[in-house]
């Protein structure tokens, strides 16, 4: 019985790793630096943040339509190879200031700021999606 048990317990993974990935299907990058429960809190069209259970700790965000930005501003500034990496702070950089100077109003300063806090986050984090998935989407 004993060994039954063991048999149907799952394997231990290695410990959580912390990436940005690119999910084709969905056309969006997503960064998630803890394994915790996360909570999703949509800003725009583009940009998602997530927070742990409290709701207070920013662990993360979503970009969500990256082949936009990715034809029209990462592409023509590489030749892409495995080797190769893309930061993300400076594409959060252009949707802030490409979406932003159309859609912020005066008013939208809690837009404006979870724009920062994504940027802030990313750049702390040293945040890139590597050439593996940069490869994927350029296909």
């Amino acid at each position: 019985m004993t060994q039954a048990l063991k048999a149907m317990q799952p394997e231990r993974s290695a410990p959580y790793a912390p990436v940005a990935l690119y999910f084709l299907d969905s056309d969006c990058v997503e960064y998630v630096k803890e394994d915790t429960l996360c909570i999703y809190e949509r800003v725009d069209g583009f940009l998602t943040l997530i927070f742990d259970e409290t709701r207070i700790n920013l662990i993360g965000f979503k970009l969500k339509g990256f082949k936009c930005v990715f034809d029209t501003f990462v592409k023509p500034l590489l030749e892409l190879n495995d080797m190769q990496f893309v930061d993300l702070v400076p594409v959060i950089e252009y949707a802030f200031t490409q979406v932003g100077n159309h859609v912020f109003s005066v008013g939208d300063e809690q837009r404006k700021l979870a724009y920062k806090a994504a940027l802030k986050l990313a750049a702390n984090d040293n945040v890139r999606l590597y050439g593996a998935d940069l490869k994927a989407r350029a296909a």
